[in-house]
């Protein structure tokens, strides 16, 4: 196979964005995050840091399920609360603690995709439990009870989301 430097130019870049997002992905890696990061040929991969916080005198002790999901702005209305047949684009999970929610926990939210679009609703929630959903939580929806907030994403890729009890 000839080498040429168009090869090596195309190899440079997706190691150079495959090294950034491996390196973002290991603080909380999540199984998206590390085949985002060993895989040449993604198309477009977005990531987005999501800020979440809650007051911990609204939790008790123990261990929770941080769930982070990002959806198209036009599928969530304006309660921001997706509707149940609407699929996020990007997910990620995380097992936290109050103590850790009271100061801020920062999650990463990869897309993988074709096309991207930087208008997208960040959601989160937290419940009971450990981060153990399938998919890192794609599928999951939060429960009655669970403390939930949700953020529209900034330009620079950040969303700040204060979890709450919904009325």
């Amino acid at each position: 196979m000839a080498d040429n430097g168009e090869t090596k130019k195309t190899l440079g870049r997706v190691s150079r964005a495959a090294t950034v997002v491996a390196s973002s992905a290991a603080v909380g890696a999540s199984w998206m995050a590390l085949v985002a990061a060993t895989t040449i040929g993604l198309g477009q991969l977005e990531r987005v840091r999501a800020e979440v916080s809650t007051d911990a005198t609204m939790l008790g002790a123990g261990s929770y399920r941080l769930v982070v999901q990002s959806y198209a702005r036009e599928s969530v209305p304006t309660g921001n609360m997706p509707g149940s047949r609407q699929k996020p684009l990007a997910s990620a999970q995380r097992s936290v603690t109050a103590e850790e929610l009271s100061r801020g926990v920062a999650i990463d939210v990869l897309r993988v995709g074709e096309t991207l679009d930087p208008s997208q609703v960040i959601v989160a929630w937290i419940e009971r439990g450990e981060a153990n959903l399938e998919f890192d939580g794609a599928e999951a929806r939060p429960g009655a009870s669970a403390l939930y907030g949700a953020s529209e994403s900034r330009e620079l890729g950040s969303a700040r989301v204060v979890l709450k009890q919904r009325a």
